[in-house]
Parts: C-alpha cells; sequence; structure tokens
C-alpha cells in the first residue's frame, strides 16, 4: 500500500501546482464598471474596463441592470478591445451579454467594450450595473480568475433638447462662408 499513497501524494502535489500556476497567471486581473451619471432622455456610454490585463484571448459578460431606468441600444470594443471580435446582445430587458475573442492576446488596462444607453429614468434615479457573469480565458485557454467591481449609473439633469443646435449652426455658417465666396467669385 506504501507505493499507492506515494504515487497518490505526487498526483495531489501535481494537481496543487497546476491549480496554482492557473491562479498566479489570473492575479491582478479586475474586470470593472466605474460609477457614473446620465442626463435623463440622453445617451450615456459606460466602459467596462480590464485593469491589469495579459494575454486575454477570450470574455463573456452579462452584465443587469434595472430596466425602468435604462435601455442598452448597442456595444462597440473599447480601445484595448480594438482588435478583438465582438458579439453582443442588447434585447433582452436588463442585460447585456457581450462575448469577445482575441487571438493575439489583449494585455494592458482600459476599457475592453463600451455599452451604450438611452436614459429613461427621472432625475433622481439611479440603477445598480452588475457584472453577473464573467467569464475570461487566457489565449491558451485556461480560465483566468477575475474579481469584478459593479457601478452605479445615477440620473441627473434633463437632456438638452437643443443637443443638435451646435451642429446646425456650424452649418449654417459654413453655408453663408460659401455663398460670400461664391458670390465674391462671380465679380
Amino acid at each position: 500500500m506504501k507505493i499507492g499513497s506515494d504515487v497518490m501524494k505526487r498526483m495531489l502535489l501535481l494537481v496543487s501546482l497546476l491549480c496554482l500556476v492557473s491562479l498566479a497567471s489570473a492575479q491582478g486581473l479586475t474586470v470593472s464598471l466605474s460609477d457614473t451619471t446620465g442626463a435623463s432622455g440622453g445617451i450615456v456610454e459606460v466602459p467596462i474596463n480590464l485593469e491589469g490585463a495579459t494575454d486575454v484571448g477570450s470574455m463573456d459578460i452579462s452584465l443587469m441592470y434595472d430596466p425602468a431606468v435604462l435601455q442598452a441600444v448597442g456595444v462597440e470594443a473599447g480601445e484595448l478591445g480594438g482588435n478583438a471580435y465582438l458579439e453582443s446582445n442588447t434585447g433582452n430587458e436588463g442585460e447585456v451579454i457581450i462575448a469577445l475573442a482575441d487571438s493575439s492576446g489583449i494585455t494592458g488596462d482600459g476599457a475592453v467594450a463600451v455599452v451604450s444607453f438611452k436614459v429613461l429614468g427621472a432625475v433622481g434615479s439611479s440603477s445598480t450595473l452588475t457584472l453577473s457573469d464573467v467569464s475570461v480565458h487566457n489565449t491558451d485557454l485556461v480560465e483566468v480568475i477575475s474579481p469584478t467591481i459593479d457601478g452605479t449609473l445615477s440620473v441627473t439633469e434633463k437632456a438638452s433638447e437643443s443637443a443638435g443646435y451646435g451642429s446646425m449652426l456650424l452649418m449654417t455658417m459654413a453655408a453663408i462662408v460659401m455663398a460670400l465666396f461664391v458670390v465674391k467669385r462671380r465679380r
């Protein structure tokens, strides 16, 4: 029985070492959302941030929010996810599902994805932004255990009804300058 016991101890030691190596590669990676504000009736962009990413090959993210306060309208890659293949689903009220993959690996700190929300809530309301299910794998397909930090979106003043006024004014001024140029040229 001594031989079987020694083999069992060695196998247990080997499995323990493999687990420690996997956990060591994950040390320091955090997935987070920041607290932010958004104007009632407006659009707000909420970045999903990575801190301490090293060779992240794929991520699956489920972000939960209050559908009485927010409506998800889109997801785009952030600066860290610029080379990643990204797919998202904003069709379920109260949930955004994101999957991304990057065969070259994501390394660094910053936004991996940016979720756009229309702010439906009244001034003073808020929604918790919860990273309810996050799965991260490195480029070797080893799962990376990473803590998450949730955020809150607070609704502030109403969005300006003249949000496009500046662009309209600029285009009007450009049209006037062009007209003056054409008139001056005809002389």
